[in-house]
């Protein structure tokens, strides 16, 4: 039985979001189109392990297959979040701080 810290973290969870944050970059590096076995191909991680954190990306929406179907690209949620960095960066830690 996986073991949980006093966060709350099952024992195995930090090394999963590592996994899937990996298969994110991956995406972005190689570029829109990118197909789940050239995926598999780039990462240090088994076959399996990188279909189960696609199909986990795609239903989250943070990833989107391609409208043939063959490939993904950096979905909606992804862009919300580099969006919300992007304005954080531009106004500076001082719009963020209480008065």
């Amino acid at each position: 039985m996986p073991t949980s810290d006093p966060d709350g973290f099952l024992a195995r969870q930090p090394a999963a979001v590592d996994s899937a944050f990996a298969v994110l970059e991956a995406v972005a590096r190689l570029g829109p189109g990118v197909t789940a076995r050239e995926l598999t191909e780039a990462l240090p991680m088994s076959r399996a392990s990188v279909y189960r954190i696609i199909k986990h990306l795609v239903a989250n929406e943070y990833l989107v297959r391609t409208p043939d179907l063959r490939g993904f690209v950096i979905g909606e949620r992804v862009r919300a979040l580099a969006s919300g960095a992007i304005t954080d960066l531009v106004r500076g830690p001082d719009e963020h701080s209480e008065p």
